[in-house]
């Protein structure tokens, strides 16, 4: 299909006039309208809009004056994101409808840069868990096996992506909600340093410990969204952070990057193919001159404190809801943030302590390694509608992830790259990459390595 050649071949196409966006964007809207009635991956498409915005498109490689590297390249962006002209749900029913009057700034960028986005991709209530499921708006599933969860909170994303709908969108994460989809789904997962991606308006629930970032089917596509979302703006105080190095910028080769594998006892718990996924991983950095030398970081101690900032960012998003409207919030939602609900100040103050000591940990890690190797999750993707998988003991769904959130507290960039074991049920499992805060560089350098031995696969859904 059109809409799944790469941004650099459908560019050249542009260029030469052999291929036209309109004709990319219908394509691109005719699978997703195809499919969606069976993934449920998006919460919105419009397809008068991105029409418009390929028209405009059009136009622009017509006369030789393309507004980016993305002008009329398809794209998708998560419900969290204020897009002008649609509404921001949140996953929710008791949020508004209203159509937003301005975009975020990273979205802005998008439309500036040409992109032309089909809509809107789900997320479960206020982005409160690790599966995309809601009360009001259904199940997303799993374009690899439709019974299975995409995971979440960023699913509709990672489903959009793995069904060849787009190539890239663009997702949140405050506690694995971009690396844990792309995980399940067989995807490249980006969380970036802290504030490298604006959004407005500010503040979120989810404070200091959410991000934004791409889930994408190609290291190169990725990169290019990521040049054009990430930088500061006046419009998020957090971004204020120097314009980080992207695209073929790093200035350490990634076959001199050293990396740490995090200790197995600190892993050991996790299913079969996810070790047989470690055990791929280090084979292919072997055959490429790395030879990563163990570490050790107490990451589920790391993510437990975390975990607590996640909670006290649910609570807030309940906080937030007139109590006449609680009835018809996601019953998981209002369990989960109970405790976080009743924190006290000393406790909170306790909680930060205990983020400081394990980020402080990490910072001084990487005065060992370059980047820090873990598994994603320790398990694969389960049953879709669930919030843990069957026979899990409990229903909380943060006790199933506990290698993610304990980068998202300390704001250091996170990238999950695929892999596929043999033998174990045709799933995929992420293999996370952290990198010190600011080096994303280092991350995209070595998935463009990977990439070219371990190519992404896209599921085939017509």
């Amino acid at each position: 299909m059109l809409h799944q050649a790469s941004f650099q071949s459908l560019r050249e196409r542009y260029r030469r006039k052999e291929l036209s966006p309109v004709d990319v964007a219908r394509s691109a809207l005719d699978h997703a309208e195809r499919v969606n009635p069976r993934l449920n991956a998006f919460a919105l498409i419009d397809r008068d809009a991105a029409l418009a915005a390929a028209r405009a498109s059009e136009q622009r490689w017509h006369c030789g004056r393309p507004a980016g590297p993305l002008d009329g390249m398809p794209l998708a962006v998560k419900e969290f994101a204020a897009v002008r002209g649609w509404p921001t749900r949140r996953g929710s029913l008791v949020s508004s409808p209203q159509p937003a009057e301005q975009s975020t700034p990273f979205v802005q960028r998008l439309e500036d840069a040409g992109a032309v986005l089909l809509g809107k991709t789900r997320a479960p209530e206020f982005n409160w868990k690790g599966v995309t499921d809601s009360p009001g708006f259904g199940i997303t599933r799993n374009p690899w096996d439709l019974s299975l969860t995409p995971g979440g909170s960023s699913g509709g994303c990672s489903a959009a992506v793995a069904a060849g709908i787009v190539r890239v969108s663009l997702g949140s994460d405050a506690g694995g909600s971009i690396r844990i989809p792309a995980a399940f789904t067989g995807m490249l997962g980006l969380k970036p340093t802290f504030g490298r991606v604006p959004v407005a308006p500010l503040p979120s629930a989810f404070s200091n410990v959410v991000h934004t970032g791409p889930i994408a089917s190609d290291i190169h596509d990725l990169k290019e969204v990521y040049g054009v979302v990430c930088g500061p703006s006046a419009a998020d105080w957090t971004s204020s952070l120097p314009v980080p190095a992207v695209a073929g910028d790093s200035t350490r080769p990634p076959a001199s990057l050293r990396i740490g594998l995090l200790a197995s006892k600190r892993w050991d718990d996790s299913v079969p193919a996810v070790k047989k996924g470690m055990a791929r991983m280090l084979a292919v950095l072997a055959q490429a001159g790395l030879s990563p030398r163990e570490v050790d970081y107490d990451v589920a101690a790391a993510s437990a404190a975390a975990a607590g900032f996640y909670r006290v960012g649910c609570a807030a998003a309940v906080r937030n809801v007139d109590p006449s409207l609680h009835a018809q919030l996601d019953p998981g939602l209002l369990a989960f943030s109970q405790d976080a609900a009743a924190m006290t100040l000393p406790e909170y103050l306790l909680l930060c302590q205990q983020r400081d000591m394990h980020a402080n940990q990490l910072c001084a890690l990487f005065d060992q390694v370059d980047v820090l190797m873990l598994p994603t999750l320790p398990i694969c993707a389960f049953e879709a509608g669930r919030n843990t998988p069957a026979g899990w003991p409990g229903d909380d769904w943060m006790t199933w992830n506990p290698y993610t959130p304990a980068f998202n507290a300390a704001q250091a960039p996170a990238l999950s790259f695929p892999v596929w074991p043999d033998g174990h049920g045709g799933l995929p499992v992420g293999v996370q990459f952290v990198a010190p805060k600011y080096c994303e560089d280092r991350l995209l350098a070595l998935a463009g390595l990977l990439q070219a031995e371990l190519p992404i696969r896209v599921a085939d859904l017509d």
